[in-house]
């Protein structure tokens, strides 16, 4: 009997203790839901924002350039400040400077096409530069639009409809009565003038905006050393130097060339038609193109439609240069710095150099009033 009665003497001291720890452990957890609540009430909201990959590519690339002969100039143009990638011609004096729009598709130091020409062409007393331009932004794809099957009842619908056309008439009753209880119009709250001012909306600058403002202070940068400038577009970059060449007047062609290596449409929403610019276009123009193949695309010819602004254009020396499908990979960059040096040296380098010796050409000062033989 006595240990019957310790038995439940003990059982029962631990079900008062088990009660007691099970109260605290409760208690314990709603203190510390409230506290999590009021934390989380607390805290700001996290804003999330999305990662700009174009931006990023181009601060490892200028961070791996700033160990090579390139220059990483930083410029600024519409309150933005941009990096410039320029490389300084192998002599002191250079002819003239190579102003690159990358394509937008790809970053400011790809190994095909353009880091081979920005390079390779310092070589022959030019100076080059490489414009980097902000990420495109792409039309908007538009809202899919959902299709509703019309399933209702004549019956229903005949229902639907006089119940409508007698709302109607209730409104127009009592719309009618307020008029003629109210003898004059209430022109207090038209007079009263809004008293929240709203902020007028952030206008963002477009990529034509941003793309024009920026070559315009690299070429400043770039006259200091030599007036005479190419500006090249490539791939969907010849847009924008197309687009830039519009804004250079019929005075200053002499100085100023357009080279389109392998031109593309850009795919921007801001962007212009690169074949109706070609019309506006004063300065000579040379044209590096890929044949069209008619069995792969369908369409009109996009080097015979530029050619044809062109030739109805005040351009007076436009010249186009057939190139293989081959040339737009590693294995075509060789061909493609061979090819655009020539054009230089044929077009351009001769006129240059030409004036250049008249420059450096001491002037002979003659007397006047001189006699002859003295």
């Amino acid at each position: 009997m006595k240990k019957i009665l310790l038995i439940s003497f003990f059982s029962l001291i631990l079900n008062n203790a088990h009660a007691d720890s099970h109260a605290k452990a409760t208690e314990q957890a709603a203190s510390d839901a409230e506290n999590s609540a009021d934390s989380e009430n607390s805290e700001e909201p996290v804003t999330r924002s999305m990662p700009n990959t174009k931006q990023e590519t181009e601060l490892e690339i200028a961070a791996y350039l700033s160990n090579s002969l390139t220059q990483v100039l930083k410029l600024t143009a519409l309150e933005q400040e941009f990096n410039l990638y320029y490389l300084a011609a192998d002599v002191k004096e250079p002819l003239g400077s190579l102003l690159f729009f990358p394509d937008e598709r790809l970053h400011s130091d790809t190994l095909v096409s353009l880091n081979p020409l920005r390079v390779g062409l310092t070589r022959y007393q030019w100076q080059t530069a490489v414009l980097t331009l902000p990420q495109t932004t792409l039309p908007a794809i538009p809202l899919r639009s959902e299709y509703k099957e019309d399933t209702q009842d004549p019956e229903s619908t005949n229902d639907a409809t006089a119940a409508v056309e007698d709302t109607v008439e209730a409104k127009t009753e009592t719309a009618k009565a307020k008029d003629k209880d109210t003898d004059a119009p209430d022109t207090a709250a038209q007079t009263t003038p809004n008293s929240s001012t709203e902020e007028p909306p952030i206008a963002v600058k477009t990529l034509a905006e941003i793309s024009l403002a920026r070559a315009q202070a690299s070429i400043k940068l770039l006259t200091e050393k030599s007036d005479a400038v190419i500006i090249a577009g490539i791939g969907q970059g010849a847009t924008w130097a197309a687009a830039f060449a519009v804004t250079i007047p019929a005075a200053d062609k002499e100085n100023f060339r357009l080279l389109l290596i392998n031109p593309l449409q850009s795919t921007d929403v801001s962007a212009p038609k690169l074949t109706q610019m070609l019309g506006d276009i004063k300065i000579d123009t040379f044209d590096i193109y890929t044949p069209h193949n008619a069995n792969l695309s369908i369409g009109i010819n996009p080097a015979l439609a530029r050619k044809r602004a062109a030739n109805l254009s005040e351009i007076e020396q436009y010249i186009q240069i057939k190139a293989s499908a081959l040339t737009w990979g590693r294995q075509g960059n060789s061909w493609l710095l061979k090819k655009v040096r020539g054009v230089l040296k044929k077009y351009v380098e001769k006129p240059l150099i030409i004036a250049k010796e008249k420059k450096t050409k001491p002037k002979i000062s003659r007397k006047k009033n001189q006699k002859p033989g003295v």
